[in-house]
């Protein structure tokens, strides 16, 4: 699969015309990873935002001075999905850390700042994406109050 029929496929692109795909695909470096290895790190500096390609991704709250578990992932990124969101909403700053939970992960990352100063040549495509991706944090934010209705009926099942 081409990169541009890969970006045809990313939920925050969806509704955007071949030739607006075509703009965001030349600001795409491709990149991969092993299981395991952390990809960014929350409270770093936000500069990309990534299309994951192959693999799957945890995103994790990492307790500060312990080692990263699985058990903290709130969030799990399938192929075609986006993280690293943070770096086009300020403060840009990462708030959850990205793992490779895959044998391989393949992703794209894309510059935050040359995808501002595309938005700002296309308004269209800005405002597709930016819509799309309101829906994703929506979505995200959903699932995370589910998780912590669900924990919380577990706490209050087991007298924790």
């Amino acid at each position: 699969m081409s990169n541009l029929e890969f970006l045809s496929t990313v939920e925050v692109l969806q509704g955007l015309d071949k030739a607006q795909l075509a703009k965001i695909e030349q600001y795409g470096q491709s990149a991969w990873c092993t299981q395991g290895n952390r990809i960014t790190a929350a409270g770093d500096k936000a500069d990309y935002l990534f299309f994951l390609v192959r693999g799957r991704i945890d995103l994790r709250y990492d307790l500060p001075g312990r080692e990263s578990s699985r058990d903290n992932t709130l969030s799990v990124i399938e192929p075609g999905g986006i993280w690293g969101w943070s770096a086009l909403v300020p403060p840009n700053f990462y708030t959850l850390s990205s793992y490779c939970a895959a044998e391989e992960c393949v992703y794209l990352r894309l510059s935050a700042a040359d995808l501002k100063k595309l938005f700002e040549q296309d308004a269209r495509t800005g405002y597709v994406f930016m819509k799309n991706l309101a829906v994703v944090v929506g979505r995200r934010f959903s699932a995370l109050q589910d998780e912590l209705a669900r924990l919380d009926g577990l706490d209050n099942i087991h007298n924790w």
